[in-house]
């Protein structure tokens, strides 16, 4: 499998403001190969968001480069950490949105994901007609329409309650399958890490950088049940080690 994405030695400061500047993240160097999915692990505020940015063009590295694939098209689908979606437009044409950036005329592919996502018959639907998980399954919908090179996904269902979470978890990865998806993944999740992620990067506190690598031991094809099964549970207690989280913490007696 071929890099489609190759970050080396990628740093990135803020303004403070005081005027001083804030190191988000340091030093990091990782590949996102095609059929791959990859997801960034860490503490609030460690710069997994900041990453996904940078990949995808909105903001520039401070240090090191970030190169794309150089054969064919290289074209980036991004689900926000809120739906994002337009309120004044209808489920059909939320999704049709980057097919009109791109002044691409395909009314079948619109269709085709809004069946994928499980909103048929909710085409004429605006958003505030919509389900939190309706919406984030427009959104899905919306990323993929224009088939993008690269899917980014921002902490994708931040907000849901768990059992719709965990149900939009399997058909997002259903969906990745489907269609041969190539995704990097930023979440506070671990186990949502685990279940839809081939390899997980583990980051530190702030300023973030890449601590460990962590490879997933399940089969490309999964199943709900793998949550309950011991390869599944060994992967997220791995993870946990990494950011300290089976680490007692005491109150501080001063």
């Amino acid at each position: 499998m071929g890099a489609l994405v190759t970050l080396t030695g990628v740093g990135k400061f803020y303004p403070s403001i005081t005027g001083d500047r804030i190191e988000a993240v340091r030093n990091i160097s990782l590949q996102l190969n095609q059929g791959e999915v990859v997801a960034l692990v860490g503490p609030s505020g460690c710069g997994k968001s900041t990453i996904l940015r940078m990949i995808a063009g909105l903001e520039k590295p401070d240090s090191g480069t970030i190169e794309e694939a150089r054969s064919g098209k290289f074209l980036i689908g991004y689900i926000f950490q809120d739906s994002s979606l337009m309120r004044w437009r209808t489920v059909y044409n939320n999704v049709k949105l980057p097919l009109e950036i791109l002044n691409i005329n395909r009314p079948e592919r619109v269709q085709q994901m809004i069946d994928m996502v499980g909103l048929t018959g909710f085409e004429k639907q605006y958003p505030n007609e919509l389900s939190g998980g309706m919406q984030r399954r427009a959104s899905i919908a919306r990323a993929l329409v224009h088939e993008p090179t690269v899917l980014l996904m921002d902490e994708p269902f931040t907000g849901v309650d768990e059992i719709t979470k965990e149900l939009l978890q399997t058909d997002l990865l259903y969906i990745i399958g489907s269609l041969s998806v190539t995704g990097m993944l930023v979440t506070h999740d671990v186990e949502e890490a685990v279940y839809l992620s081939d390899r997980v990067m583990v980051m530190s506190a702030h300023p973030g950088t890449i601590i460990e690598e962590v490879l997933v031991p399940l089969p490309k094809t999964r199943e709900p049940v793998m949550r309950t099964q011991e390869p599944f549970n060994e992967c997220c207690k791995e993870i946990r080690e990494k950011l300290h989280l089976l680490t007692p913490r005491r109150p501080s007696t001063r």
